[in-house]
């Protein structure tokens, strides 16, 4: 029995955080079980590849605890990701490989919603399915733009560092021919 109530103990404090993830808001308190019943769960030790760049990308991951590394190669570690977040939401929409790599730093609790197993239940039940896919696009609109927020910022750096060097240069003289 104490196994019984330690998997319910378990799951209450999985829904109770997933009632806190902007991927899952507007969801119905029943929808959270559908939800989490759709997920496999699993525990990665610390300092263990998730995935790399380049891996299936299919499903994607809601880390309950821990701390995982994004790393994206030639660039590093270009986000810390902390309980409450995803990773490989662009595989609910899209199956592409994984473009970036994640490497846990600390032991981490997760669950992973696969593509197919989704697109299964949105046939039965539609509403979860637009949710999730509303807030889906959502997060990767942000993600897009504070991308390109980033790009321009480092673009208009460039930019004025380019127009101080070619100040700095001295200017040849014009010479004119007189007739």
């Amino acid at each position: 029995m104490g196994s019984v109530s330690g998997q319910v103990a378990a799951r209450a404090k999985a829904v109770k955080i997933l009632k806190k993830m902007p991927v899952l808001s507007g969801l119905q308190d029943k929808e959270y079980q559908t939800v989490l019943a759709m997920c496999s769960s699993t525990v990665v030790r610390k300092d263990q590849k998730l995935f790399n760049q380049g891996d299936d990308g299919s499903s994607m991951f809601i880390l309950l605890s821990g701390e995982i590394d994004i790393i994206v190669e030639g660039v590093g570690t270009v986000h810390v990701m902390k309980a409450g977040e995803i990773v490989g939401e662009i595989g609910l929409v899209k199956n592409i490989s994984r473009t970036a790599g994640a490497v846990t730093t600390q032991d981490c609790v997760l669950l992973q919603l696969y593509s197919e197993i989704l697109h299964q239940v949105v046939k039965k039940q539609p509403r979860i399915g637009y949710i999730i896919m509303r807030n889906v696009a959502r997060i990767l609109a942000d993600r897009l733009d504070q991308s390109n927020k980033a790009s321009r910022k480092e673009n208009e750096k460039n930019a004025a560092l380019k127009n101080k060097t070619s100040s700095n240069k001295p200017e040849k003289a014009i010479k004119s021919k007189s007739a």
